[in-house]
């Protein structure tokens, strides 16, 4: 399966730095967005404790077991740095 990887960083209001990345398949790139900020609210981030972010489209590749199966189940897969 042919992924798109979406490089994500986040400044949180504490000062900690958050990098990780969102892979998606080509009928889950519009919710990339959305896919990033569940992930930080499943970390106990509220909208107002995010400083900045980016979540930049990085490039394509082709996808791992287990990315693969995330990505069947839930739409994405994240990979946190």
């Amino acid at each position: 399966m042919k992924i798109h990887v979406y490089d994500t960083h986040v400044d949180t209001s504490s000062g900690e730095h958050i990098h990780f990345d969102v892979l998606v398949n080509d009928e889950n790139i519009s919710n990339v967005k959305k896919f990033a900020d569940n992930y930080l609210v499943s970390l106990g981030l509220k909208p107002e404790q995010i400083k900045q972010d980016r979540c930049n489209f990085c490039h394509s590749e082709m996808a791992n077991p287990e990315v693969e199966e995330n990505i069947q189940n839930l739409g994405h897969s994240i990979l946190r740095f």
